[in-house]
């Protein structure tokens, strides 16, 4: 397959020198100064008062884009958290305006709740406290908050897994297991338990992604000789086959909008990443990185930018290629890989070694999150 060359750097120079002097980045932290941050004043009351305000305040600072406080701030968020109902009120001092008052689940799911509403209020960015996380640690999956709270294991079964991938609302988790003996394709539904294996072709199967409407997914396949990829019903059934070269192809994402699909190829030589539409077989957008080594993408759900793993020096690193300038950076300058996007399109989790990470790409700022493991993938 050819290849199809950056339009920018054919046609604009200014954009070409934008290109080289990004790429001479690559091997450097981009420092990025921020201004003073918005306060948020927490003063919650109720049976469940003291639970509420911590994990409330926890969250909120986990944006790296507020600041808690229990003395007051421009804005000030009331509320009570009693058994099964929180509510909360945020306000504006400046303005006096009342910016919402609402209820939401009770327990610490109704606490982030009110700690994403609080979020999308005060930066216009949606809150991802909410989101769940899955990852691999030892043989198994294991599934909880992404704040790491109540993560458990929810398989047992002994045998290697891999590149687990939840689906956009967190409702459904694919993943590759060797429990048959061979690389095969699950998916668990996680309200019921419920586990079926979707695709066990002759050969690999592995690396699944959920399309954003979370019916269908795109995989690995070698059924048909070398690995590429395909897409399959939820339910399973005929696969469509996306790509066919003398390489192979791994690791696809979709785009937000479900009509293209980011992947690896090592086709022409070492493994690159690539964009081709999600219903068929046709031509390639190669995205120069500035590295010869490039895995494991990962689109933003804004569409602005593909998160990936690169290798520098022997070490591996996470970039962020930008779609619209055409130009990639690195965010992580010790170590890490698998990186996935929350919600935001700001903030990476990622593995480095076995500790999974929060980073948020705009401060640079990394935070562990306490539930060691790799591969980890995360709800929007």
């Amino acid at each position: 397959m050819k290849s199809i060359p950056p339009r920018a750097t054919l046609r604009f120079f200014p954009a070409l020198l934008l290109l080289l002097l990004s790429l001479a980045g690559l091997r450097a932290q981009v420092n990025v100064v921020v201004g003073a941050l918005p306060t948020v004043g927490i003063s919650m009351g109720g049976s469940g008062a003291a639970m509420a305000s911590q994990v409330l305040a926890n969250d909120l600072r986990r944006t790296g884009m507020i600041l808690p406080s229990t003395t007051g701030g421009q804005y000030v968020a009331t509320g009570t958290a009693d058994g099964g109902s929180v509510s909360g009120t945020l306000t504006d001092k400046h303005s006096g305006q009342t910016l919402f008052s609402q209820s939401f689940g009770g327990g610490r799911a109704g606490v982030h709740a009110l700690a994403d509403a609080i979020t999308k209020a005060v930066t216009g960015l949606p809150g991802f406290a909410s989101s769940k996380l899955a990852f691999v640690s030892g043989k198994e999956l294991w599934y909880g908050n992404i704040d790491g709270y109540g993560c458990r294991p929810i398989t047992h079964d002994g045998v290697i897994c891999a590149s687990p991938a939840l689906s956009r609302d967190g409702s459904h988790l694919a993943y590759t297991s060797y429990k048959s003996g061979y690389p095969d394709v699950y998916v668990i539904d996680l309200a019921s338990g419920s586990r079926n294996r979707i695709a066990y072709f002759p050969g690999i199967n592995s690396g699944p992604a959920f399309s954003p409407g979370g019916d269908t997914l795109a995989l690995t396949l070698s059924k048909d000789g070398n690995p590429e990829i395909y897409t399959i019903a939820v339910g399973g059934g005929e696969p469509t086959r996306i790509t066919s070269t003398r390489g192979s192809e791994t690791s696809p994402s979709w785009s937000p909008d479900g009509s293209q699909l980011v992947f690896c190829s090592d086709d022409h030589g070492s493994p690159q990443l690539y964009i081709s539409t999600s219903g068929g077989i046709g031509q390639w957008d190669h995205l120069v990185t500035g590295n010869s080594y490039c895995t494991k993408p990962d689109w933003s759900s804004d569409g602005k930018l593909i998160a990936f793993t690169t290798r520098i020096d022997g070490v591996f690193q996470i970039g962020v290629y930008n779609l619209a300038y055409r130009t990639a950076k690195l965010v992580t300058s010790s170590g890490g890989e698998n990186p996935a996007w929350t919600r935001d399109s700001r903030h990476l989790v990622y593995n480095n070694g076995h500790t999974l990470e929060l980073l948020d790409v705009v401060t640079g700022k990394s935070l562990a999150i306490p539930a060691p493991g790799t591969e980890p993938t995360v709800s929007r």
